[in-house]
């Protein structure tokens, strides 16, 4: 459950800048973790042109928390910088082009809480093949690391998990982090990587095949000893006029010791 009230003020410094202000409740109760935090901050966003916009804000974060380490508090004074570059043809339906989204969240700690830097980066890139794009390579890569404090002595929310229609399809949901004891806590590194390959059947129809491999490490950056795992399946996609493709996916665990079998996907739009 989530409630926030965000105010943007537009044109505040010039016409292409916006200030806003931002507070928010939020209660989490995840795969291996609950939290409960209650976020403020301000802001400011500029707009460059229409495919590059950039944001930064500094605020207060205090979180409550139960996890494989147990009950916990922490206290933030958090920033963050973040760029997004969009040069797709098309949001929904990309066949040509790239996405680049990058996020810097700085955070000092209070009250014995540490401090560090989560840093979190999405990128895409879409190519069409022969006439009218009816194939389309799509590639994807995401990005994750918490620099500076232990894995015990970070907020489950500021970990990573993998696994769900988000990173590595054919596993379910936050299924894949590090082991801790009889549980599992977020990882302080991470890495998903997914490809997919589009053919267009039909003006409307589109068969799709994809694989997804994801990592997740206690240091803050993947290794060869990483915790992993991977997935592979075929999708349908039917194009909607003004709304864009109807996704299914259906994805079968390759790698990684699961025993949950075929998983199933819907939703509006390409996976990435």
């Amino acid at each position: 459950g989530r409630i926030a009230l965000r105010l943007d003020r537009p044109a505040t410094l010039g016409p292409d800048d916006n200030i806003f202000y931002l507070l928010e409740a939020e209660k989490l109760d995840e795969e291996h973790y609950t939290a409960t935090q209650g976020l403020g901050q301000i802001g400011l966003r500029r707009v460059y042109s229409d495919d590059l916009f950039g944001e930064a804000g500094l605020g207060f974060n205090s979180i409550l928390a139960t996890d494989a380490f147990g009950k916990r508090r922490f206290k933030y004074i958090a920033g963050f910088v973040r760029a997004e570059y969009d040069r797709r043809n098309s949001r929904v339906d990309a066949t040509e082009g790239y996405f680049i989204n990058a996020r810097l969240s700085p955070f000092l700690g209070l009250d014995g809480t540490d401090d560090g830097l989560q840093v979190k980066l999405d990128g895409r890139i879409y190519h069409g093949l022969g006439g009218n794009d009816r194939l389309v390579l799509a590639g994807r890569a995401q990005l994750g690391s918490v620099i500076g404090p232990s894995l015990g002595n970070t907020s489950p929310t500021l970990l990573f998990f993998s696994g769900g229609a988000g990173s590595v399809r054919g596993h379910e949901y936050q299924s894949l982090g590090v082991p801790v004891g009889t549980s599992a806590a977020g990882g302080r590194g991470y890495l998903a990587l997914s490809g997919e390959l589009r053919g267009r059947i039909s003006d409307k129809l589109t068969l799709v095949g994809f694989f997804d491999i994801g990592y997740v490490d206690s240091e803050a950056f993947v290794s060869s000893t990483s915790q992993s795992h991977s997935g592979a399946g075929l999708g349908l996609r039917y194009d909607v006029a003004g709304i864009g493709p109807l996704r299914v996916d259906f994805a079968y665990p390759v790698d990684g010791g699961s025993d949950d079998g075929l998983q199933f996907y819907i939703g509006i739009g390409q996976a990435f």
